[in-house]
């Protein structure tokens, strides 16, 4: 039977109140939902913990069709990790923007790291296809921002 479709798409996070001002301050996604969650038998059967209290957060783009889920372990507590894009099992993010540089502008000036030193032309078979940078959030989570020059890559993701 095949899925029916990706709700949603979920990080762990370390300081949640960080993660929630990144994501909807800098990034301008919507908060819909900010919950405690404990003394719930079913979750830690599910997550395979005992005990488990979670701070969850869902977060929704402008187009209302992505859905983030920001999740801070409170019990067992969250672990940071080395995070890099070429462990296996490492995820992110991609954020198709309309102003690239001054989103750019906007995550450097509020101290943001990135992984390269500024907004990259992405260039295909001799074409310019996309703007792009990697933006980290708080935890060093990956988050691709691109603005499309052409329509190589909504051909690409219609499988043409």
């Amino acid at each position: 039977m095949p899925l029916k479709t990706c709700h949603h798409h979920g990080f762990t996070v370390s300081d949640m109140d960080a993660s929630v001002h990144f994501y909807c301050d800098l990034l301008g996604l919507e908060l819909i939902q900010d919950a405690l969650r404990e003394n719930i038998p079913s979750y830690d059967r599910i997550l395979g913990y005992t005990d488990v209290k979670l701070r969850v957060v869902i977060l929704k783009d402008t187009s209302g069709s992505v859905l983030v889920e920001l999740i801070h372990y409170l019990n067992p507590p969250s672990q940071k990790r080395q995070m890099q894009n070429h462990f296996v099992g490492s995820s992110h993010l991609a954020f198709e923007v309309e102003d690239i540089d001054g989103i750019y502008r906007r995550l450097y000036d509020s101290g943001c790291r990135f992984i390269s030193d500024g907004v990259v032309d992405v260039v295909r078979d001799g074409k310019l296809v996309a703007r792009s940078v990697y933006a980290l959030d708080p935890d060093g989570i990956s988050l691709e921002m691109f603005e499309q020059v052409s329509g190589e890559i909504d051909k690409a993701l219609a499988g043409k």
